[in-house]
């Protein structure tokens, strides 16, 4: 269950675009992938089309992690530091990346490490007024 639980969204984020852009090596079927892959073509009109490509499809999903991150850290009564500390780590493996990977500095991985430190933030500032509240009322009970 810690792994659906404990760990970062992102990790899993991190993980298929590092899978995507490594398994061309040892998995066929990623041979024809890229970023720009068309995922999705739909015809509006006959002069337009809405183009959904894989780097589109990392941004979506990055924005539902974001979600349901912050939904997590906001409702759950045991998130703790551990989990913050694991969010921080992701946020800053993709800011290292960006800078020392070729294949990483793009605009999707940009914005999909914007979104991790968003992440790693709104956790780290959901914990300290989760426990600003607790001392509060232990406060006032002493």
């Amino acid at each position: 269950m810690f792994f659906i639980t404990g760990m970062s969204t992102f990790t899993w984020v991190l993980l298929a675009y590092v899978g995507l852009h490594l398994g061309h090596d040892y998995v066929g079927a990623l041979k024809s992938i890229d970023l720009n892959s068309i995922v999705l073509t739909h015809h509006i009109s006959q002069d337009r089309a809405f183009v959904l490509r894989v780097k589109e499809v990392f941004l979506i999903v990055g924005s539902l992690a974001l979600f349901v991150e912050i939904a997590k850290a906001a409702t759950a009564s045991k998130f703790g530091a551990s989990e913050t500390l694991l969010s921080f780590v992701v946020a800053i493996v993709f800011v290292v990346m960006f800078f020392m990977v070729s294949w990483a500095q793009n605009a999707t991985f940009l914005i999909l490490a914007m979104m991790s430190l968003i992440d790693a933030t709104g956790g780290f500032i959901i914990e300290l007024n989760a426990a600003r509240k607790d001392i509060g009322i232990a406060g006032g009970i002493l």
